[in-house]
Protein backbone atom coordinates (compact mmCIF):
# COMPACT_ATOMS: atom_id res chain seq x y z
CA UNK A 1 0.00 0.00 0.00
CA UNK A 2 1.25 3.46 -0.93
CA UNK A 3 2.28 5.59 2.02
CA UNK A 4 0.05 8.62 2.36
CA UNK A 5 1.20 11.97 3.67
CA UNK A 6 -0.50 15.33 3.57
CA UNK A 7 1.61 18.09 2.00
CA UNK A 8 2.50 21.17 3.99
CA UNK A 9 -0.49 23.50 4.05
CA UNK A 10 -2.79 20.71 2.88
CA UNK A 11 -6.43 21.58 2.25
CA UNK A 12 -9.02 20.07 4.59
CA UNK A 13 -12.73 20.45 3.91
CA UNK A 14 -15.02 20.52 6.94
CA UNK A 15 -18.57 19.34 6.24
CA UNK A 16 -21.39 20.16 8.67
CA UNK A 17 -24.94 21.34 8.06
CA UNK A 18 -24.48 23.95 10.81
CA UNK A 19 -22.15 26.71 9.48
CA UNK A 20 -21.15 27.81 12.97
CA UNK A 21 -20.21 24.27 13.97
CA UNK A 22 -18.30 23.85 10.72
CA UNK A 23 -16.36 27.04 11.42
CA UNK A 24 -15.53 25.96 14.97
CA UNK A 25 -14.10 22.69 13.68
CA UNK A 26 -11.62 24.55 11.49
CA UNK A 27 -9.76 26.19 14.40
CA UNK A 28 -7.59 23.23 15.52
CA UNK A 29 -6.89 22.38 11.88
CA UNK A 30 -5.75 25.92 11.11
CA UNK A 31 -3.57 25.88 14.23
CA UNK A 32 -1.96 22.71 12.88
CA UNK A 33 -1.08 24.44 9.61
CA UNK A 34 -3.87 23.19 7.37
CA UNK A 35 -5.81 25.32 4.90
CA UNK A 36 -9.52 24.83 5.53
CA UNK A 37 -12.81 25.35 3.75
CA UNK A 38 -16.32 24.53 4.91
CA UNK A 39 -19.41 23.09 3.24
CA UNK A 40 -22.82 23.44 4.90
CA UNK A 41 -25.17 23.41 1.89
CA UNK A 42 -26.10 20.24 0.05
CA UNK A 43 -27.87 19.26 -3.15
CA UNK A 44 -30.77 17.09 -2.00
CA UNK A 45 -30.55 15.04 -5.21
CA UNK A 46 -27.01 13.85 -4.44
CA UNK A 47 -26.15 10.64 -2.64
CA UNK A 48 -22.87 10.08 -0.80
CA UNK A 49 -21.10 8.85 -3.94
CA UNK A 50 -22.18 11.92 -5.92
CA UNK A 51 -21.05 14.29 -3.19
CA UNK A 52 -17.74 12.49 -2.76
CA UNK A 53 -17.06 12.61 -6.49
CA UNK A 54 -17.63 16.36 -6.37
CA UNK A 55 -15.14 17.08 -3.56
CA UNK A 56 -12.57 14.28 -3.58
CA UNK A 57 -10.14 15.80 -6.06
CA UNK A 58 -10.45 19.32 -4.64
CA UNK A 59 -9.12 18.61 -1.14
CA UNK A 60 -6.44 16.60 0.62
CA UNK A 61 -8.58 15.49 3.59
CA UNK A 62 -12.11 15.59 4.97
CA UNK A 63 -13.58 16.19 8.42
CA UNK A 64 -17.32 15.54 8.58
CA UNK A 65 -20.11 15.68 11.14
CA UNK A 66 -22.28 12.56 11.33
CA UNK A 67 -25.79 14.05 11.31
CA UNK A 68 -26.10 16.32 8.27
CA UNK A 69 -29.89 16.50 8.10
CA UNK A 70 -30.59 18.82 11.02
CA UNK A 71 -30.68 21.98 8.90
CA UNK A 72 -30.78 20.53 5.40
CA UNK A 73 -32.27 17.79 3.27
CA UNK A 74 -29.50 15.31 2.62
CA UNK A 75 -29.57 11.67 1.54
CA UNK A 76 -26.55 10.40 3.46
CA UNK A 77 -24.89 10.54 6.85
CA UNK A 78 -21.42 11.66 7.67
CA UNK A 79 -20.52 8.07 8.59
CA UNK A 80 -21.33 6.85 5.09
CA UNK A 81 -19.42 9.71 3.48
CA UNK A 82 -16.32 9.30 5.67
CA UNK A 83 -16.24 5.53 5.21
CA UNK A 84 -16.50 5.81 1.43
CA UNK A 85 -13.88 8.58 1.35
CA UNK A 86 -11.36 6.44 3.23
CA UNK A 87 -12.11 3.39 1.07
CA UNK A 88 -12.09 5.28 -2.22
CA UNK A 89 -10.38 3.21 -4.91
CA UNK A 90 -7.01 4.35 -6.26
CA UNK A 91 -6.89 7.57 -4.22
CA UNK A 92 -8.43 7.51 -0.74
CA UNK A 93 -9.46 10.85 0.74
CA UNK A 94 -8.35 10.68 4.41
CA UNK A 95 -11.47 11.41 6.43
CA UNK A 96 -12.39 11.79 10.10
CA UNK A 97 -15.90 11.53 11.52
CA UNK A 98 -17.18 13.99 14.12
CA UNK A 99 -20.25 13.07 16.16
CA UNK A 100 -22.31 14.27 19.09
CA UNK A 101 -23.77 10.74 19.30
CA UNK A 102 -20.70 8.68 20.16
CA UNK A 103 -22.25 7.46 23.42
CA UNK A 104 -25.92 7.38 22.38
CA UNK A 105 -28.22 5.01 20.50
CA UNK A 106 -27.51 7.00 17.33
CA UNK A 107 -24.08 5.38 17.38
CA UNK A 108 -25.81 2.42 15.74
CA UNK A 109 -26.09 4.38 12.52
CA UNK A 110 -22.32 4.87 12.63
CA UNK A 111 -21.43 1.24 13.29
CA UNK A 112 -22.65 0.07 9.88
CA UNK A 113 -19.77 2.04 8.34
CA UNK A 114 -17.05 1.48 10.95
CA UNK A 115 -14.79 -0.58 8.70
CA UNK A 116 -13.93 2.60 6.81
CA UNK A 117 -13.79 4.91 9.84
CA UNK A 118 -10.51 4.59 11.74
CA UNK A 119 -11.35 7.49 14.05
CA UNK A 120 -14.55 8.98 15.48
CA UNK A 121 -14.13 12.21 17.44
CA UNK A 122 -16.63 13.38 20.05
CA UNK A 123 -17.93 16.75 18.90
CA UNK A 124 -17.77 18.07 22.45
CA UNK A 125 -14.01 17.45 22.60
CA UNK A 126 -12.52 18.65 19.35
CA UNK A 127 -9.37 20.62 20.33
CA UNK A 128 -6.27 18.85 19.01
CA UNK A 129 -8.05 15.50 19.02
CA UNK A 130 -9.28 16.03 15.47
CA UNK A 131 -5.69 16.55 14.25
CA UNK A 132 -4.55 13.39 16.05
CA UNK A 133 -7.49 11.52 14.52
CA UNK A 134 -6.48 12.67 11.05
CA UNK A 135 -2.92 11.44 11.65
CA UNK A 136 -4.30 8.10 12.91
CA UNK A 137 -6.47 7.76 9.80
CA UNK A 138 -3.60 8.50 7.44
CA UNK A 139 -1.46 5.92 9.22
CA UNK A 140 -4.14 3.24 8.76
CA UNK A 141 -4.67 4.12 5.10
CA UNK A 142 -0.90 3.74 4.66
CA UNK A 143 -1.03 0.20 6.03
CA UNK A 144 -0.05 0.88 9.64
CA UNK A 145 -3.18 -0.72 11.07
CA UNK A 146 -3.47 -0.84 14.85
CA UNK A 147 -4.07 -4.24 16.44
CA UNK A 148 -7.61 -3.33 17.49
CA UNK A 149 -8.49 -2.50 13.87
CA UNK A 150 -7.14 -5.70 12.28
CA UNK A 151 -9.87 -8.05 11.06
CA UNK A 152 -9.81 -11.82 10.72
CA UNK A 153 -12.38 -14.51 9.93
CA UNK A 154 -14.63 -15.73 12.72
CA UNK A 155 -17.99 -17.52 13.06
CA UNK A 156 -21.00 -15.43 14.14
CA UNK A 157 -24.22 -16.87 15.56
CA UNK A 158 -27.41 -14.86 15.05
CA UNK A 159 -29.59 -15.02 18.16
CA UNK A 160 -32.42 -12.64 17.21
CA UNK A 161 -33.16 -9.58 15.15
CA UNK A 162 -34.85 -6.22 15.65
CA UNK A 163 -35.70 -5.08 12.12
CA UNK A 164 -38.15 -2.30 12.95
CA UNK A 165 -36.04 0.17 14.90
CA UNK A 166 -34.58 3.40 13.58
CA UNK A 167 -31.35 1.43 13.15
CA UNK A 168 -32.21 -2.26 12.53
CA UNK A 169 -29.89 -4.61 14.43
CA UNK A 170 -29.20 -8.27 15.13
CA UNK A 171 -28.16 -9.76 18.45
CA UNK A 172 -25.18 -12.02 17.73
CA UNK A 173 -22.33 -13.93 19.32
CA UNK A 174 -18.98 -13.13 17.69
CA UNK A 175 -17.03 -16.28 18.52
CA UNK A 176 -13.58 -14.78 17.96
CA UNK A 177 -14.32 -11.77 20.15
CA UNK A 178 -16.09 -12.97 23.31
CA UNK A 179 -17.76 -16.32 23.01
CA UNK A 180 -19.84 -15.84 26.16
CA UNK A 181 -21.09 -12.34 25.32
CA UNK A 182 -23.74 -11.32 22.81
CA UNK A 183 -23.59 -7.97 21.02
CA UNK A 184 -25.72 -5.94 18.66
CA UNK A 185 -24.50 -5.62 15.09
CA UNK A 186 -26.07 -3.73 12.15
CA UNK A 187 -28.73 -5.81 10.43
CA UNK A 188 -28.63 -4.33 6.94
CA UNK A 189 -25.21 -5.73 5.96
CA UNK A 190 -26.45 -9.21 6.96
CA UNK A 191 -29.56 -8.81 4.82
CA UNK A 192 -27.47 -7.55 1.90
CA UNK A 193 -24.95 -10.39 2.20
CA UNK A 194 -27.36 -13.30 2.69
CA UNK A 195 -30.44 -12.25 0.74
CA UNK A 196 -32.57 -13.73 3.52
CA UNK A 197 -35.52 -11.98 5.15
CA UNK A 198 -34.98 -10.92 8.73
CA UNK A 199 -37.36 -13.52 10.15
CA UNK A 200 -35.23 -16.35 8.74
CA UNK A 201 -31.98 -15.19 10.36
CA UNK A 202 -32.27 -16.25 14.03
CA UNK A 203 -30.38 -19.49 14.56
CA UNK A 204 -28.27 -19.03 11.43
CA UNK A 205 -24.47 -18.90 11.41
CA UNK A 206 -22.36 -16.42 9.50
CA UNK A 207 -18.69 -16.06 8.78
CA UNK A 208 -17.18 -12.58 8.59
CA UNK A 209 -13.95 -10.71 9.02
CA UNK A 210 -14.17 -8.90 12.37
CA UNK A 211 -11.65 -6.80 14.31
CA UNK A 212 -11.77 -9.16 17.27
CA UNK A 213 -9.02 -7.36 19.20
CA UNK A 214 -11.35 -4.39 19.73
CA UNK A 215 -11.86 -3.61 23.40
CA UNK A 216 -15.52 -2.61 23.13
CA UNK A 217 -18.46 -4.06 21.22
CA UNK A 218 -19.21 -0.60 19.81
CA UNK A 219 -15.84 -0.68 18.01
CA UNK A 220 -16.46 -3.95 16.15
CA UNK A 221 -16.89 -3.88 12.39
CA UNK A 222 -17.86 -6.66 10.00
CA UNK A 223 -16.86 -7.30 6.40
CA UNK A 224 -16.99 -10.16 3.87
CA UNK A 225 -20.11 -11.54 5.52
CA UNK A 226 -21.29 -14.95 4.22
CA UNK A 227 -23.67 -17.63 5.38
CA UNK A 228 -21.85 -20.50 7.06
CA UNK A 229 -22.86 -24.12 7.56
CA UNK A 230 -24.13 -24.88 11.04
CA UNK A 231 -21.36 -25.80 13.46
CA UNK A 232 -21.38 -29.33 14.90
CA UNK A 233 -23.59 -29.76 17.94
CA UNK A 234 -21.66 -29.06 21.12
CA UNK A 235 -18.81 -27.30 19.29
CA UNK A 236 -18.98 -24.20 21.47
CA UNK A 237 -18.69 -26.29 24.65
CA UNK A 238 -15.47 -28.02 23.64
Amino acid sequence: MTTLALPEGASVVVVDDDPLDAKSMTHPLIDAGYHTETISDFDSSQNADDFLALIADQYDALVCDHILSGRSTVRFTGAELVSKANRRAHRPLPAVLISSHVHTDQNGSIRRWLEGIPAVVDKSDLSDVVVDALDYTIAELSGRVKRERRAFATPIEILNVQPDGEVPVARVVVVGWRIATSVWMPLQPILDATGLPANQLPGRWLEADVNCHAKNAADLFYRNIILAPDLPEGWLET
